[in-house]
């Protein structure tokens, strides 16, 4: 019975021109990926969904096909992720092992925090069986018009609401879906009825028929005269939105030299700019602005300098001065499309070493600290009326773009008391030209600079409020595709602040800058990228970080007498680039706080219970009934895999589980909250000994310097409400709640 309801038939012609016709209208759906995610490539998917139609149609089971489509897909993975070969078993245990640590994610649907090898998996798995599904319907079953219907819906909707243009696409696909239906067609006619001697004829009919037909069709669209649409963007018109953000359109993150105009959305590029090799995690700094024009950045004064003999020069105190300082070591080398004739260094600039190619110059402009590179050196005429007529030799005109080079810098660790007694007493030509601001600023954006500051006495409190204004607030967010377009005349920052209330990088920054020059604090506007994402060390410890398109940033420097230019991150998604050393009040003398003695607590608190729900639930109650003995074998095979499993886990688990009833707690619920992040810190790290304080299992822990310092500051506040009775000024909570998201977001085992 089960043969005769499933008859494999060898394929024939027209199974094989159908198949074609249906992994072209796939490669449709395949096509917008590229340019709304950050997807690199095509032809893993392109094979996936080549590879399944052939299974598909040449095999004579449908459930042979799977084991073969699941090896093609651990082929593919390790094609794209692994350099080892495909029969050692070391690749299959980290794909294993990474599938296992991303389980808790996929549980909490925290997909951008995936590994890019399960999340690969997930998709290829996910795209293998929906088109076996959509192979059976189409190539089995002949329902082939709501698969044509679906795909012009789908690229439709994606030229309409997206920055994706589908005309070419929406045209494809309905000649692929008329072919598709007329082969459809005429092979179920063929498999009715005899044709004998017409066989040929009917093919060409069927096939050359639909062809003329959309030949005509399409030929005539294209050709024939267009008016110009009276009512252009029906959509946008319907949304409420202007004409300004469509013509503007949506624009691709990076780094750019042109910043007058900004404002609008933008897409997420993943192309890899650079990979970089560091000592050091911090921000890559490019290039920096001083005049704002009420629609972006400009350069006002500019002073330049010729290197010809790059590996040779040095700089010192370009930036900051007076100052600790870390020294950071990195090398950049940058392999992909996307070159520029920018050097990117972190901090402040040192030295450049180890560059190719060898013959580079460089212009440097002293006044933003950006340096240009140049192709060799060439003889440049004088100045007319020069006393010497002789050429100079000097930097070519043409630009460069080097293919790896090495950096040395150093970056600052900011004293919170020197800085706090910085003072205002500015250089003439900072005071001239970092203050500068259009004069149709409306006057509401300092009223609120002065609202917001009221309480801040020294520069670098009011630098702190406004920072922690726009990154804590809540008021503003972070949005990169949802950004309206300033009007003609609009000035950018006052529509960010008072009017959209979102934006990206641009925005805060921008914002943080004409605010503070409100207040009479000196600012500039400083771009680069991001750290980027780490993706391995080297066998020195460095890290090796991934600098792609998507990670181009903007960021503020202030200026501080007897210090220079300190930077400050304004955008809330973005870690703040500057050390602080909390050293304000370590010197006043401060009343000892009773601790109680802990060393005679048991077991720690295990909150409501939910652990014992957990370690109980394993329990397997077997009366009512009698279980085979072969059933209780594979129950406790699977059981003890799965607790070796969860053993070998039990770090993650447990911090999954105490982020998770973190996440349930109350923002007020401060005292909770910090135990069990405390808890998390143990599962990490090392446990608490008998009689050791909060503080003193702070400083014994390692760490970094600036983890430490945000512990020691949740600490203390924890202190005082616990011991001191006192309660979180509304002033601090922002910066609290902050620093505890911040340090469970970076917890892991």
């Amino acid at each position: 019975m089960l043969r005769r309801m499933y008859e494999w038939k060898r394929p024939t012609i027209l199974d094989m021109i159908s198949a074609l016709f249906l992994f072209l209208l796939l490669r449709e759906w395949l096509l917008p990926l590229q340019e709304l995610t950050d997807t690199g490539a095509l032809w893993p998917f392109y094979t996936i969904a080549g590879a399944v139609i052939l299974m598909d149609l040449f095999l004579p089971y449908r459930w042979l096909t799977f084991p073969f489509k699941l090896l093609g897909v651990l082929w593919l993975l390790h094609a794209a992720f692994f350099d080892t070969s495909f029969w050692e078993k070391e690749w299959l245990i980290d794909l294993y092992t990474q599938i296992v640590r991303d389980m808790p994610l996929v549980l909490s649907q925290d997909w951008g925090s995936m590994s890019a090898i399960s999340r690969n998996g997930m998709f290829d798995l996910m795209l293998l069986v929906m088109i076996s599904m959509i192979t059976y319907l189409v190539l089995e079953q002949r329902q082939v018009l709501w698969f044509v219907v679906m795909t012009e819906a789908y690229l439709a909707l994606l030229d309409t609401f997206m920055p994706y243009e589908a005309d070419g696409g929406i045209v494809r696909t309905l000649l692929y879906g008329f072919l598709l239906l007329a082969v459809a067609h005429l092979t179920k006619v063929t498999s009715i009825a005899t044709l004998n001697g017409k066989r040929g004829w009917m093919l060409a009919n069927a096939i050359v028929a639909p062809l003329l037909v959309l030949g005509v069709s399409i030929g005539i669209a294209y050709t024939a005269p267009k008016k110009e649409a009276s009512w252009p963007d029906p959509i946008s018109y319907l949304m409420g939105s202007d004409q300004a953000t469509t013509a503007v359109g949506m624009k691709k993150v990076g780094y750019d030299n042109n910043d007058s105009q900004l404002g609008g959305p933008f897409i997420s590029d993943n192309t890899l700019v650079f990979t970089g090799l560091t000592n050091e995690r911090s921000y890559w700094r490019g290039d920096s602005k001083d005049i704002y024009t009420g629609a972006g950045w400009e350069k006002g004064k500019r002073d330049y300098e010729s290197i010809l003999d790059l590996k040779n020069y040095e700089w010192n105190n370009t930036l900051f001065h007076g100052t600790e300082t870390k020294e950071v070591k990195a090398s950049l080398y940058f392999s992909g499309p996307l070159q520029y004739a920018t050097v990117f260094y972190p901090g402040q600039l040192k030295k450049v070493t180890d560059y190719t190619p060898e013959n580079a110059t460089v212009v440097y402009d002293t006044w933003n600290q950006q340096l240009e590179i140049r192709a060799g050196k060439i003889n440049l005429l004088p100045p007319s009326g020069a006393a010497n007529s002789q050429p100079v030799i000097g930097p070519n005109t043409l630009l460069m773009k080097l293919k790896q080079y090495n950096v040395e810098a150093e970056v600052p660790i900011v004293s919170e008391k020197a800085i706090t007694q910085a003072g205002t007493q500015y250089p003439i030509e900072i005071r001239t030209h970092y203050l500068q601001l259009p004069e149709q600023l409306p006057p509401r954006v300092k009223e609120l600079a002065e609202e917001i500051t009221k309480d801040a006495p020294t520069p670098y409190q009011k630098v702190r409020a406004i920072e922690n204004y726009l990154r804590s607030s809540g008021k503003y967010k972070y949005e990169t595709t949802d950004v309206p377009v300033p009007e003609q005349g609009q000035d950018f920052v006052d529509q960010f602040l008072f009017e959209s209330f979102r934006g990206y990088c641009d925005h805060f920054s921008t914002s943080m800058a004409v605010m503070l020059r409100t207040l009479d604090i000196p600012t500039r506007w400083v771009k680069g990228f991001a750290p980027g994402q780490r993706v391995g060390s080297d066998d020195t410890g460095n890290d090796i970080m991934e600098v792609r398109s998507k990670d181009a940033h903007s960021w503020v420097e202030v200026y501080f007498p007897n210090m220079g230019w300190i930077p400050f991150e304004a955008t809330s998604s973005f870690t703040s680039p500057v050390r602080i050393k909390y050293d304000l009040h370590t010197e006043e003398a401060q009343a000892p706080i009773p601790l109680p003695d802990l060393g005679n607590q048991g077991a720690l608190n295990r909150g409501d219970g939910r652990f014992d729900e957990l370690e109980g639930a394993d329990a397997i109650s077997n009366r009512g009934f009698q279980i085979p003995w072969q059933v209780n074998v594979l129950l406790l095979g699977a059981l003890a895999a799965a607790g070796f499993v969860a053993w070998r886990r039990r770090r993650e688990i447990t911090i999954w589980w105490l982020r998770r009833k973190w996440n349930q707690l109350e923002k007020d619920q401060y005292a909770d909250r910090y135990h069990l992040l405390m808890r998390m810190m143990e599962s990490v790290h090392s446990r608490r000994q008998a009689g050791e304080t909060m503080r003193e299992y702070v400083n014994r822990l390692h760490i970094s310097g600036d983890k430490r310092q945000d512990l020691r500051f949740l600490t203390e506040i924890y202190e005082r409400m616990i011991y001191g009775m006192k309660g979180i000024e509304q002033k601090a909570r922002s910066i609290v709640e902050e620093l505890m998201e911040r340090l469970t977001r970076q917890l892991k085992p």
